[in-house]
């Protein structure tokens, strides 16, 4: 997922211009960006060379550079028209950092190309908000909802421009222990920057639908100090499939780690309503336009 500049809706952006957005490009103005950027305000960038796994519109990797003080910023894609999008904005937006914006060209899933593993190498703090949801077409995530007679929600298949923004293909991850509550993508990232960057700190936002315990779990289990930095309760995306958390609770149902994992949904923006994600379901299917709501949380990976 690829986010941008951290500003409420009755304030303006302190940009000359607004950045490119197509439809393909993740929603900038989004509160999922607010949150990531006061994470990463709090997140100590001044001076050091950032590498973001996922840079979208470039606006994070603008606002890093203006209002963070990084000294340097790689990025990569998996859409490599997005690469091409961030440079173009950062040099629209903030033509005086454009300079040290130093990208990696083409389609990078993770860091698995030579050049992407070289400038990870050369960094200090990796950021990242990348898809937790499983690919609902995903051959196996299907059977695994089939099992536990939970049906995709009606549309939740239908792929829009920024599709694989929201989405991972899950099977492909099934050797990490973390992909079974949807966090893959996120284990493959920390064990390649584990293994390229021991030394960099890892600084990721988060839907925590699965609750923060756990993925602060998987940090510690990856070799990260996990802090929470930010976090804020959001509105939920309607387009968004969770059926795989419904069928989580249902698999869970009856063991003993129905109480270790716990999904976590809202009817409310203070998030006085809990919901379990089966309720949410069902609020779903009444009304696909109900509002719901679910926390962000920004996570900073120490290396222990």
């Amino acid at each position: 997922m690829q986010h941008a500049l951290e500003e409420s809706s009755e304030t303006s952006s302190p940009y000359a211009s607004d950045p490119e957005t197509p439809d393909f490009a993740f929603d900038p103005d989004d509160p999922w960006t607010q949150t990531f950027q006061e994470g990463l305000a709090r997140a100590d960038l001044k001076g050091k060379t950032v590498y973001e796994v996922g840079v979208g519109t470039g606006i994070n990797v603008a606002f890093i550079l203006q209002s963070c003080g990084a000294k340097r910023v790689y990025g990569s894609d998996l859409d490599p028209r997005l690469v091409v999008l961030a440079e173009r904005n950062i040099k629209i937006l903030s033509p005086e950092h454009a300079k040290h914006f130093k990208p990696v060209h083409g389609s990078v899933s993770l860091v698995d190309t030579d050049e992407a593993r070289e400038k990870i190498a050369m960094t200090d703090v990796v950021i990242a908000c990348i898809p937790q949801v499983g690919e609902p077409s995903d051959e196996r995530l299907t059977a695994f909802r089939e099992a536990q007679s939970i049906e995709l929600a009606e549309g939740a298949g239908d792929e829009a421009e920024d599709h694989i923004a929201h989405y991972y293909p899950w099977s492909l991850f099934d050797q990490y222990p973390y992909n079974s509550v949807g966090l893959g993508l996120n284990e493959a990232l920390m064990r390649r920057i584990r293994e390229h960057a021991p030394k960099a700190e890892l600084v990721m936002n988060f839907g925590c639908r699965i609750g923060t315990e756990i993925i602060c779990e998987c940090f510690e289990a990856n070799g990260y100090k996990p802090e929470k930095i930010a976090s804020k309760i959001v509105l939920q995306h309607s387009g968004t499939d969770i059926s795989f958390f419904v069928s989580l609770e249902k698999a869970l149902n009856g063991t003993e780690y129905e109480k270790q994992l716990v999904c976590k949904f809202y009817g409310d923006p203070e998030g006085n309503q809990p919901l379990s994600a089966t309720k949410a379901q069902e609020m779903i299917n009444d009304d696909p336009n109900v509002p719901l709501y679910h926390e962000v949380a920004v996570i900073r990976g120490t290396p222990a």
